[in-house]
């Protein structure tokens, strides 16, 4: 289709079971809303604006008539973060935040179910809830961009690793902004957090809850795409790990790159953010999720 949404109609504050307040953000469906609710969850040092950009992925749903919602995770853009900056962890997005964007779009749309949209963290945050869901899961399907499985890191990725560790204890944070590779900093906590399971090669919580192995109750439908440039963020092999771990019966993986047919080796955030990635990888995405949910 030609033409955009015409943008955000609506902002809902939603509260996490911890207090802290969320902010979704809502792009109008161009048509009556068809299929179910997406909700588009964005990585560490992100914010809203990687779904919402003037020519953003969720807008191009929404002018595909589906009913696009766009997550701030604690911390991020317009949400709120704890009264103690450093007191948050990657586990608060699973266990709190997840919850609380799910149960706010089900009761603004009045559907009992949802696609999560995430890239990189994002990704990993909606198959972690999923795998945790009592019962059947809110979230009726999974796209994930440039998610990695946080066990393992390649020997190019533990320079960086250990880097990135050392210089969030030394600011107290990680400072995205300052370094220019993204609009938000991120907690010390979430940072910690993630390179210890990455390093230690074990996504275990601080409550012993085995993440990895909770992926194997998910039974969503589950697209997942991987950049083949993407060396130093989410590896194609670490993508593939993430959703080799899912128990989805319906599942596809996908490395966009020259050698499966596309005009690029994606890199981690052009997979879903350029030009490119509007003409070859979005409507991949919009055809996935419309042969499932019409």
């Amino acid at each position: 289709m030609n033409g955009l949404a015409s943008g955000v109609a609506s902002q809902l504050i939603v509260r996490a079971e911890d207090g802290v307040e969320l902010a979704l953000h809502r792009v109008a469906p161009s048509a009556p809303a068809r299929g179910l609710p997406l909700l588009f969850v964005h990585g560490t040092f992100s914010n809203r604006w990687f779904f919402l950009g003037a020519r953003g992925l969720a807008r191009y749903m929404a002018d595909r008539s589906f009913d696009a919602w766009v997550a701030e995770l604690r911390g991020h853009g317009r949400s709120r973060g704890p009264d103690r900056p450093g007191s948050w962890r990657f586990e608060d997005w699973i266990r709190l935040d997840a919850p609380a964007f799910i149960a706010g779009v089900r009761q603004a749309t009045g559907r009992d179910a949802l696609v999560w949209v995430g890239h990189s963290a994002g990704g990993v945050v909606g198959l972690a809830s999923a795998g945790l869901a009592d019962g059947p899961s809110a979230i009726a399907a999974l796209v994930t961009a440039a998610s990695p499985a946080p066990t393992g890191l390649h020997a190019a990725q533990l320079p960086i690793a250990w880097a990135a560790l050392g210089l969030t204890r030394l600011c107290g944070r990680f400072p995205a902004r300052l370094l220019r590779i993204g609009p938000d900093d991120e907690a010390r906590g979430v940072m910690e957090q993630w390179m210890r399971w990455n390093l230690g090669r074990r996504w275990v919580g601080d409550d012993g809850t085995d993440y990895f192995a909770a992926c194997a109750r998910i039974r969503a439908a589950h697209f997942a795409l991987a950049g083949a440039g993407d060396w130093a963020f989410a590896p194609p092999m670490l993508c593939e790990d993430l959703v080799r771990a899912s128990g989805s019966p319906d599942k596809t993986f996908l490395v966009c790159g020259r050698r499966t047919g596309f005009s690029r080796n994606f890199t981690h955030n052009r997979l879903l953010v350029s030009r490119a990635a509007r003409e070859e990888v979005w409507p991949r995405i919009a055809s996935w999720i419309e042969a499932r949910f019409h």
